[in-house]
């Protein structure tokens, strides 16, 4: 329904229950209550074509948002957030892997110990999957947490209009090893990843607690 359709759809609906569009919730529901009693069948010697109307009419101001206490008039409902969950394309995880070892070369340039550059480490994620909800990102990673220094990859700008997907390498310790959440901190948040409320990392994740995302509120 186009906006001006709904605008004048909405202004039947507040006719048709004898109000004007200023009613509230509970002049609306209690018009409804009214007419429902005074035109139902029983009463019209079976005529329902007035309480068919009110009821289209209650059903529509109802499905707006429009009869719920609290709400102001004239405004339809938020719509409400839905969770989702994506699969990592293997393009974005090879940034990641690349932006690690890239990493690990600029470490080892700067030490003075010998390691090994072509590869990452157990304490070095990618992850998998991220879930939105909102403006709030949760990146699920299979791999534990290592006792220590860790470091992850994250494809950061999902929420943001970019030509193409940007990486950054968070870094944290952690005192155990294994599964957890780490949650990046609103100045991080703010600075790296365009667009987002908030950001979460789950750690030892498996399919089943991508499946309890789209669940928990």
């Amino acid at each position: 329904m186009e906006p001006v359709e709904k605008i004048n759809a909405r202004a039947d609906a507040f006719w048709a229950l004898g109000l004007n569009q200023n009613a509230g919730p509970d002049e609306i529901r209690e018009a409804w209550r009214h007419t429902a009693f005074h035109a139902h069948p029983d009463h019209t010697n079976g005529d329902c074509a007035n309480f068919a109307r009110a009821k289209e009419a209650y059903d529509f101001l109802r499905r707006e948002g429009l009869t719920v206490k609290g709400k102001a008039s004239g405004h339809p409902r938020r719509p409400k957030l839905r969770k989702r969950v994506i699969e990592l394309e293997s393009a974005d995880i090879d940034a990641c892997r690349e932006l690690l070892i890239t990493a690990l070369v600029h470490d080892a340039e700067n030490s003075d110990t010998q390691s090994e550059t072509h590869s990452t480490s157990d304490a070095d994620h990618i992850p998998e999957a991220v879930g939105f909800y909102g403006r709030n990102l949760t990146y699920f990673v299979s791999t534990p947490v290592q006792e220590g220094a860790n470091r992850v990859a994250l494809p950061t700008s999902f929420l943001a209009s970019a030509r193409q997907m940007e990486t950054e390498v968070l870094n944290f310790r952690s005192n155990g090893t294994g599964g957890g959440e780490v949650v990046v901190p609103e100045n991080i948040t703010a600075r790296k990843f365009p667009g987002a409320k908030s950001v979460r990392i789950k750690f030892e994740a498996d399919q089943q607690m991508r499946d309890d995302f789209w669940l928990v509120g």
